[in-house]
């Protein structure tokens, strides 16, 4: 099965709709909130799953830093911020942002 099942799966729905909830999301928008939450918590479990080695990540960080502005210039502009902060400051803002994005974004159906 693609999708988690089971009574944890099912104990963790509910406590993150009673967050939302107490939160003041409606609940056609905290129902498909609940969706992106549990894709955030799974993309970035997958993410760090397997540590990346040093070189790896510092290869990156060269890259960012050394991009040209004439080809890309947004990342240019943005630059090291790209990858800055920790990773607990990083998942908690995404969490946030999904969360006030759930709250302020009406559904159509």
């Amino acid at each position: 099965m693609a999708r988690p099942s089971g009574p944890n799966y099912l104990d963790l729905c509910e406590a993150l709709l009673a967050l939302l909830h107490q939160g003041g999301v409606p609940v056609g928008q905290a129902a498909w909130g609940l969706d992106l939450l549990l894709q955030l918590g799974t993309a970035t479990a997958a993410e760090h799953a397997i540590e990346a080695p040093d070189e790896d990540w510092r290869a990156l960080d060269s890259a960012v830093r050394d991009i040209s502005p004439a080809t890309h210039p947004h990342l240019a502009a943005i630059g090291a911020d790209l990858l800055s902060g920790p990773p607990q400051a990083r998942l908690s803002w995404g969490l946030q942002a999904v969360i006030d994005g759930t709250l302020h974004t009406l559904r159509e159906h």
